[in-house]
C-alpha cells in the first residue's frame, strides 16, 4: 500500500508562477478532461482510513466541485490536505474549507507583494493570499495545520526573512522553504521536455552566502513567534553551492516507490518528476503494474534528473 497518494485535480491555474514546471512543459491552463467527482470517489474508495491523499493542481479551487471531493476525503477518513495559491479562496469557501478539518492547507508565499506579486505574475495576489491564510488560520479547528510555503530561488533568496514575518504574523503554524527544484541544461540527456516535468532553467548562479544569511536572519528569530521554521532540507554552504551552481550528485533510493500520482485526467505517472505514464488509470487501478514502471525507472540506479528532486530531501524543522 502506498504511503501517499498525490492527486492533481487540474492544471488550471490563475497563476503563472516564473518556476513551475506546468507552464515551462506547456501544461498550464492546458485544455483537456478532468476526472470527474465520481471517479475520483471511486479511487478513493480503494484506500482505507488514514491513508495519505495530497491534493495540488493547478489551482485545485479552479474546480466547481472541489469542495464536494475533499468532503468525500474527510467521509472516506483520509488524512488529507491540499495546496492552494489563494487566489480563489473567498471567506465562505474557507469556512467550508476550515469544517471539514484538513490535516493541513498550504499557501504559496513566495515573497513580500511586490515580490510574490511578480514571482506570480498576478496583481494582487499578494493581499489574497495573506487574507486567506488569516482567515484560515482563525477558522481552523483542532487537528488542522495552516502552512506556507516559499520556493527559493535567485528571484527571493534575499528576501526570506520578510517571508517568515509574513507568515508568523498570519497565523501560520508552520512557515516552510524548499529549495528550488530545476535542471540545467545537459543534465537529463536523452528526455524530452514531454517525458520531463522538472523545469529545465537557464544558467543563472545564486549568491549563497547571501542565500546563508537570509535563512540565519529567520533562525535568529527562534522563540520570537510560535510559527514553526522548516526547511527542506537546512543545507551547509558546500551543499548549496553544489545543489545551485553546481551538479549534485545522485545517490540513495527512491522515496517516490511508495507514492503513487494522479494526473488531472486520471492516468497514473511513474513520479513527480517523470511523465511516463505507468500503464493505468483512475479508473483501471493496477497497483502491481505501477510498482513495475517505478522500478523500471530507477533500475540501475537514479536517473540524473533526480538530483535536486525535493521528495528525495526531508523538511527539517529548524524550530
Amino acid at each position: 500500500m502506498p504511503l501517499t497518494v498525490m492527486v492533481e485535480l487540474t492544471w488550471r491555474c490563475g497563476a503563472g508562477c516564473s518556476f513551475c514546471y506546468l507552464g515551462r512543459t506547456g501544461r498550464l491552463n492546458a485544455r483537456g478532461p478532468e476526472m470527474s467527482a465520481a471517479d475520483l470517489k471511486a479511487f478513493m474508495r480503494r484506500f482505507p482510513a488514514g491513508t495519505r491523499f495530497y491534493f495540488s493542481g493547478g489551482e485545485p479551487f479552479a474546480r466547481k466541485d472541489i469542495l464536494e471531493i475533499l468532503a468525500y476525503a474527510s467521509a472516506r477518513g483520509l488524512n488529507w490536505g491540499v495546496n492552494t495559491n489563494g487566489l480563489q479562496l473567498p471567506l465562505p469557501k474557507i469556512k467550508k474549507l476550515m469544517a471539514l478539518r484538513p490535516a493541513y492547507v498550504i499557501f504559496s508565499l513566495h515573497g513580500p507583494a511586490a515580490a510574490h506579486d511578480r514571482l506570480l505574475g498576478v496583481k494582487g495576489a499578494h493581499e489574497k493570499v495573506l487574507a486567506a491564510i488569516k482567515s484560515a488560520a482563525r477558522l481552523k479547528r483542532p487537528g488542522t495545520e495552516i502552512m506556507t510555503n516559499c520556493v527559493i530561488s535567485p528571484a527571493n533568496a534575499a528576501l526570506l526573512p520578510a517571508v517568515y514575518l509574513e507568515a508568523a504574523r498570519a497565523g501560520a503554524d508552520r512557515a516552510v522553504f524548499e529549495h528550488l527544484q530545476f535542471l540545467k541544461e545537459g543534465e537529463a540527456p536523452g528526455l524530452t521536455g514531454a517525458e520531463l516535468l522538472t523545469p529545465r532553467l537557464r544558467p543563472r548562479r545564486l549568491a549563497v552566502a547571501a542565500l546563508e544569511r537570509s535563512l540565519g536572519r529567520i533562525k535568529a528569530l527562534r522563540g520570537a513567534f510560535k510559527t514553526h521554521f522548516e526547511l527542506r532540507p537546512d543545507f551547509g554552504r558546500a551543499e548549496l553551492e553544489r545543489y545551485y551552481n553546481g551538479t549534485p550528485r545522485v545517490s540513495g533510493g527512491c522515496p517516490l516507490l511508495s507514492t503513487i500520482n494522479v494526473e488531472p485526467d486520471g492516468r497514473l505517472r511513474t513520479c513527480v518528476l517523470y511523465s511516463a505514464p505507468a500503464g493505468g488509470t483512475v479508473r483501471a487501478f493496477d497497483r502491481a503494474g505501477l510498482l513495475r514502471a517505478k522500478r523500471r525507472l530507477v533500475k540501475g540506479g537514479l536517473p540524473r534528473g533526480c538530483a535536486r528532486c525535493c521528495h528525495r530531501f526531508s523538511i527539517e524543522r529548524v524550530f
